[in-house]
């Protein structure tokens, strides 16, 4: 059997590959599973999408995540932290005491912060609150459309926390008034803009800088922006009895955002994380 390294503490900062930077940073990054009682002692799992340790307690997602509108935090809720390590290996976090004990949200930064004392000596990453130069090469990892897998014993296993990762560079870094459509307008914000998509999932997973590892901002959303609309026919296929061959396409131009933790400073104190 082979033996996992798990690294502690605050994770390096140093340039390296980028491939070297991702394997630091699977190590703090995790699935946010939600577990719903359903009665009789059982629980529904979903999961809801991404986030990171900024320190060996303090962890950072979107409020969106833990609260999203279409699926609110209920009481009775607890929330698993589920990262996969090598498709067979994780580490869990369970954050089970509720809002306002081990759970922090902050509607206006589309903030979550979930503390968690399970692993004293967690993985953490290293964070900046500098200003972020347009055409910086950033990464991007997350659990995107995470499932929770049994086994056939009926275990939950980690086989379906896919870590996925992506790299570019900023596009754009700009201050803004943001609808981010969850019912929030975040004004005045700094924004990290990349021209990737997003996908469901990937919010409150980091943003950081593809050769230190450094964590600049955290995923809020996408933004597709129609660019043109024209009338097309459909050649290729049978078309179904009763559809019409006509149709209109729309192209779009897709920015995904990223939310700088500048933003969130001042509640990252609070629960004492450091440069």
């Amino acid at each position: 059997m082979t033996r996992i390294f798990i690294p502690t503490g605050r994770l390096s900062g140093k340039a390296r590959t980028f491939p070297k930077v991702v394997a630091d940073v699977r190590h703090a990054v995790f699935s946010v599973v939600i577990n719903r009682p359903i009665g009789d002692g059982k629980y529904l799992s979903t999961a809801l999408g991404s986030g990171f340790f900024v320190s060996s307690r303090v962890f950072l997602t979107c409020w969106h995540v833990i609260n999203h509108p279409t699926n609110p935090h209920q009481e009775g809720d607890f929330y698993a932290l589920v990262n996969n390590l090598d498709g067979q290996n994780g580490i869990v976090h369970e954050v089970r005491q509720g809002v306002g004990k081990d759970i922090h949200l902050f509607f206006e930064q589309d903030l979550a912060i979930l503390l968690s004392d399970s692993h004293p000596r967690q993985a953490f990453l290293p964070i900046s609150y500098a200003d972020v130069p347009v055409g910086q090469e950033i990464g991007v990892a997350g659990y995107p459309l995470a499932q929770i897998i049994a086994d056939s014993n009926g275990n939950t296993t980690v086989s379906g926390a896919v870590f996925r990762v992506a790299k570019g560079v900023v596009t754009a870094y700009y201050t803004t008034v943001l609808n981010n459509g969850y019912g929030q307008i975040l004004n005045d914000v700094k924004i990290v803009e990349v021209n990737f998509l997003f996908v469901p999932g990937n919010s409150g997973g980091p943003i950081f800088d593809a050769e230190t590892g450094r964590v600049m901002a955290f995923v809020e959303g996408f933004k597709p922006i129609k660019i043109a609309e024209r009338k097309e026919t459909c050649k290729l296929i049978p078309v179904p009895d009763g559809m019409s061959a006509e149709y209109l396409d729309s192209v779009y131009a897709v920015y995904s955002n990223g939310l700088t933790l500048a933003l969130v400073r001042v509640h990252l104190e609070q629960f004492g994380v450091e440069l």
